[in-house]
């Protein structure tokens, strides 16, 4: 399957804000019941990494990431392209296919990452979402809605200085959110 970029790798930055789509991200849906011990067992032995079971957090290493989305459903995007059928595999076949669900979800979210010293004045312009408080440190994410568009942010910065999220948003809205967030840096005229 040939994979396309929403955006064509454009890059727009205005104001010291950068907006970029995030391309080609594998990505596998996973649910199963996380209090089944071997269910634990088996992703972790298969991972190497213990699955997050507290609400809106994260775990990563660097080949990938996995999210909480639910008590029992998480969200794996993979860093490393290449390990992303290896790893479809070895959970199918380690996996009780009776008690789980394992779904490439490739290409149904695309990512668009947003860097700056004002992202989150930005952001708070189109969420209700107190993203100080809820995105606190990064091991932290949020399910919310931006000017009606369902989405699912990730806070990737460590320094206090110059704000990072990844948002993933539904193919079909990149576009409209992508310009929504370019007309928004305009209040940021230097």
């Amino acid at each position: 399957m040939q994979r396309k970029s929403v955006l064509e790798n454009v890059i727009a930055e205005k104001n010291n804000i950068l907006i970029e789509e995030i391309p080609f991200v594998g990505k596998l849906n996973i649910r199963g019941n996380a209090k089944d011990k071997e269910f634990l067992s088996n992703f972790g032995v298969v991972l190497e990494i213990v699955i997050p079971l507290d609400s809106n957090t994260k775990v990563q290493n660097k080949n990938f990431q996995i999210i909480w989305l639910s008590p029992n459903e998480w969200l794996i995007n993979f860093f490393n392209h290449n390990i992303f059928n290896e790893i479809l595999n070895k959970l199918n076949n380690k996996l009780n296919p009776e008690n789980t669900s394992i779904t490439d979800i490739s290409e149904n979210k695309t990512i668009i990452r947003i860097d700056g010293n004002k992202v989150n004045q930005l952001l708070r312009k189109f969420m209700i979402l107190d993203i100080e408080n809820v995105l606190q440190d990064n091991t932290k994410v949020a399910q919310t809605i931006f000017a009606k568009i369902p989405i699912l942010i990730i806070r990737n910065h460590n320094d206090e200085a110059k704000h990072s999220y990844d948002i993933h948003v539904n193919r079909s809205h990149t576009t409209y959110l992508r310009d929504l967030l370019i007309d928004g840096c305009n209040q940021f005229i230097n």
